[in-house]
């Protein structure tokens, strides 16, 4: 019996030696963002509005990540984002439990390979880098042809480099799911960047497929190449962007709304930030969209101050003018307008908010 014991607690003594070696972690972060807006030219599009907003810079999530060290310089990831609206605690997206991310991949000196819901190159690299994040608040990302410019995209694999002397690489692509087709649906993006001491510069290429379209005519596809850098210099950031939008026909897009006809169209944004103290940010933006093919316009100015309370909590006040031109319909907070951009034709909007920002 003391033989039997005695091989029993080596035995776990093993097992327990294993479990250490395969270390693990597993972070519960989030981010609650939210506050009160008043805007202009809403509903009819001659009424103002008050109201709680859900989110000014970015949608409120709660979040699991998880990384396992699996030996060997290799190592097992997932991400697990949930969004939510803080002013009712409903889903950000009606239906989807983690609409912000869900992948699970391997990570190692080579790079990492995820797969799962995922945000595109875009997103990852120049949001917040080049192009002011926000919904509500004056993102290039909210005009019609240009939501692309921060999406994430359902059923993809994405590969991404490690850094070499500041670049880094990366390529995904999204399978479109339909029988019989690869194409119909299928999303692939590509990038590239560069970050070295005060430089920042990034480009991407977003190809997307028509989800719909018959085997035969493989249906209309979304263009959209994006580029933008930042430079440093002390308290100053220095932010210039732009996009270009080619949507060859009416097509159900994972990233954009349907459009009747084929559109052509650039966005432009140039932003600074200064850090007027090590509390306090401020930011201004100008954003101008133009439409080629139906030659309209829009454009969009912007003012965000951030004050920091501590290394988690922020004030936040933003305070955006939109105005169009030439029969564009873009909008900062839809109207009840149905149109393309959610707004009526030449309508001019202005929008303040207010709030308090969270992460933990």
């Amino acid at each position: 019996m003391n033989t039997f014991r005695k091989l029993g607690a080596a035995t776990l003594l093993l097992g327990a030696s294993g479990v250490a070696c395969a270390q693990s972690s597993v972070t519960i972060s989030g981010v609650i963002d939210t506050g009160f807006g008043y805007t202009t030219n809403v509903g009819t599009g001659t009424q103002s509005k008050v109201g709680m907003l859900n989110s000014i810079l970015g949608v409120s999530n709660v979040g699991f990540r998880g990384k396992e060290d699996l030996g060997g310089g290799l190592a097992a990831v997932f991400n697990l984002q949930a969004g939510f609206n803080p002013t009712n605690g409903a889903q950000s997206a009606s239906g989807q439990l983690f609409s912000r991310n869900s992948l699970v991949g391997l990570e190692s000196a080579s790079g990492s390979l995820t797969v799962g819901k995922q945000w595109n190159f875009n997103d990852d690299w120049l949001v917040g880098s080049v192009f002011k994040g926000g919904y509500n608040s004056g993102a290039i990302f909210k005009f019609s042809e240009f939501d692309a410019v921060s999406e994430i995209y359902n059923n993809t694999i994405k590969y991404v480099s490690p850094e070499f002397g500041g670049f880094q690489a990366g390529a995904m692509y999204g399978f479109g799911e339909a029988a019989g087709s690869l194409r119909t649906g299928q999303v692939y993006n590509i990038g590239v960047k560069y970050s070295q001491g005060p430089l920042f510069l990034g480009i991407t290429y977003d190809h997307e497929q028509d989800g719909t379209a018959s085997v035969a005519s493989n249906g209309s596809v979304l263009k959209l190449t994006t580029l933008g850098g930042s430079y440093s210099i002390n308290a100053l950031k220095l932010r210039l962007g732009a996009a270009y939008s080619d949507v060859s026909g009416p097509g159900v897009f994972q990233s954009i709304p349907s459009l009747p006809t084929s559109r052509k169209a650039y966005a432009v944004e140039a932003g600074v930030d200064y850090a007027f103290t090590p509390a306090f940010t401020g930011s201004a933006d100008a954003i101008y969209r133009k439409n080629t093919t139906l030659s309209n316009d829009t454009k969009v100015y912007r003012l965000l101050g951030i004050y920091s309370l501590s290394k988690r909590t922020s004030l936040i006040a933003n305070l955006a003018y939109l105005s169009n031109g030439d029969g564009a319909t873009e909008s900062l907070i839809s109207t009840n307008s149905t149109a393309i951009g959610g707004g009526y034709a030449n309508q001019h909007q202005t929008a303040l908010a207010l709030g308090i920002r969270h992460t933990f």
